[in-house]
C-alpha cells in the first residue's frame, strides 16, 4: 500500500475517534448508560496500573542491558590494557 493511502486511512480513523466523543457528548448518546467521555475515563483508570507495570519493566530491562554492556566494556578495557602491557614488556626485552 502506498504511504499516502496509509496516512489518509490513519487520519480518517483519528477523525472517526474524535467524532465518536464529540457526537456522544453533543447528542447525549449513552451506550451502557455512560457518555463516551466517561467510558474513556474508565478505560484509562482500568489500564493505568498495567501501563505502570509494563513501563517499569521496560525501564528495568533497559537499565539491566546497560549494566551488562558496562560490565562488558570494563572487561574489554582490562583485556586491552593487559595486551598493551604485554607489548611493552616485549619491547623492553
Amino acid at each position: 500500500m502506498n504511504s499516502v493511502v496509509k496516512m489518509l486511512i490513519g487520519l480518517l480513523v483519528a477523525i472517526l475517534g474524535v467524532y465518536w466523543y464529540v457526537v456522544g457528548s453533543i447528542f447525549g448518546w449513552r451506550p451502557a448508560g455512560l457518555t463516551p467521555a466517561q467510558t474513556l475515563g474508565i478505560v484509562f483508570v482500568g489500564t493505568f496500573g498495567a501501563f505502570l507495570v509494563m513501563f517499569g519493566l521496560l525501564v528495568a530491562w533497559i537499565e539491566y542491558e546497560d549494566i551488562k554492556w558496562e560490565m562488558k566494556e570494563k572487561q574489554m578495557a582490562k583485556e586491552a590494557a593487559a595486551k598493551k602491557r604485554k607489548k611493552r614488556k616485549k619491547k623492553r626485552k
